[in-house]
């Protein structure tokens, strides 16, 4: 049994205790009761957010690519980019090219470890490597040009559209120029690189497209070869009348002044002796 003096004694040192135990239970009921009265945005508008951001994200590439023959393929390039509403035309098309030039690299590298595996005696298919060896540097080259002329630093892509329509176009059929070198062949090499070569000539493609949508660019220009000059009824303005119809003659109307041969039947046996003969500045 506690004495009274006992008693006095634990009173004394609980209740300090308790006291500290009181402060704590006031204090987080406070805090509690402050956080609770913070405005929260409610779960289902954080999502309503984030599914407007995506939603309009790709409705922008959805309208930039609105009229390519890939539209998966256009959007699935340009999407990527969470800039995408503060981007011109001709930079989300050098976006697409920027991916292409990646994709012609893989297949670079893919063509470059198939030959190291070949076997030697398959020379068909080693020739058709080597050209598509060849045909990817240029592509690469190319498009780096392209991408140059899209630069904002650079004369208005409006001004360079039929340099870039060239460059792109070259660029699609060095792809298709390749696959055609296996046509003979009886390996398997055409169908482990067609994929990616289809997916580089798709996305020139679609660039082509939205190249004719930049503002200012002249798709009604009678010139198709700038280079030329003005042209006339499909034929350079300085073709002369007896030239162009020269030129639109059928073959057995044509009066041949030379003829080339290999098997010696001609007056040359080779293209180069024969344009040598030819007198200088001459109309023949």
């Amino acid at each position: 049994m506690y004495t009274p003096s006992q008693k006095s004694k634990s009173l004394f040192v609980l209740l300090p205790i308790l006291t500290l135990v009181l402060l704590i239970f006031l204090l987080v009921s406070s805090v509690t009761n402050t956080l609770n009265k913070i405005p929260r945005p409610k779960p289902t508008q954080i999502q309503q957010h984030e599914h407007f951001h995506v939603s309009n994200h790709l409705k922008i590439a959805h309208s930039a690519c609105q009229g390519t023959l890939y539209p998966d393929l256009c959007v699935s390039a340009i999407s990527c980019r969470p800039d995408l509403a503060f981007k011109s035309l001709p930079e989300l098309i050098s976006i697409i090219l920027n991916q292409t030039m990646y994709e012609v690299r893989l297949s670079l590298a893919n063509c470059t470890n198939i030959e190291r595996r070949l076997k030697s005696s398959n020379t068909l298919e080693e020739m058709a490597i080597n050209d598509c060896l060849e045909l990817f540097n240029v592509t690469l080259a190319e498009l780096k040009v392209a991408m140059a002329d899209l630069s904002p630093k650079k004369l208005a892509v409006s001004k360079n559209y039929h340099d870039l329509r060239t460059l792109l176009s070259a660029a699609m059929t060095n792809q298709y120029t390749c696959l055609d070198g296996f046509a003979r062949s009886k390996g398997n090499v055409r169908k482990i690189i067609k994929k990616g070569l289809h997916n580089i000539s798709h996305h020139v493609s679609n660039s082509l497209v939205m190249l004719n949508k930049i503002p200012g660019v002249n798709k009604t220009k009678s010139e198709v070869f700038p280079e030329f000059g003005q042209v006339k009824n499909g034929f350079p303005a300085w073709l002369t009348r007896r030239d162009r119809r020269l030129l639109q003659a059928s073959v057995n109307e044509t009066k041949f002044d030379l003829v080339v041969a290999k098997d010696g039947t001609g007056n040359f046996t080779n293209i180069t002796d024969a344009v040598a003969a030819a007198p200088n500045n001459s109309d023949t």
